[in-house]
């Protein structure tokens, strides 16, 4: 299966608001293609990073990551007891 391409303004649209999702008023943006002090582990021309540029795939990502949290009762357990979880799902999402 081929990557999805979509309209440049759909996309463009796509990336601001994950972008403003990602990056709250007041907090620093991370630039992850330039990261302070050591070079990346990974080359920029990789699968990783052709993923990870894709906010559509870290947004997918993040919410299976916390269905995958919530389905465990382990780590449903853990993530209750160390986390801000109940009083704010959505920081969750921004770690």
């Amino acid at each position: 299966m081929g990557a999805i391409i979509l309209p440049r303004l759909v996309q463009s649209r796509i990336e601001t608001i994950a972008s403003d999702f990602l990056t709250p008023k007041g907090m620093l943006a991370i630039d992850f293609s330039r990261p302070p002090g050591e070079a990346a582990l990974i080359y920029p021309g990789s699968v990783s990073w052709r993923i990870f540029k894709n906010p559509i795939a870290l947004f997918v990502g993040g919410i299976t990551a916390v269905l995958l949290e919530l389905a465990e009762p382990r780590v449903r357990a853990g993530v209750c007891k160390h986390t801000n979880f109940r009083s704010d799902p959505v920081d969750r999402l921004r770690c």
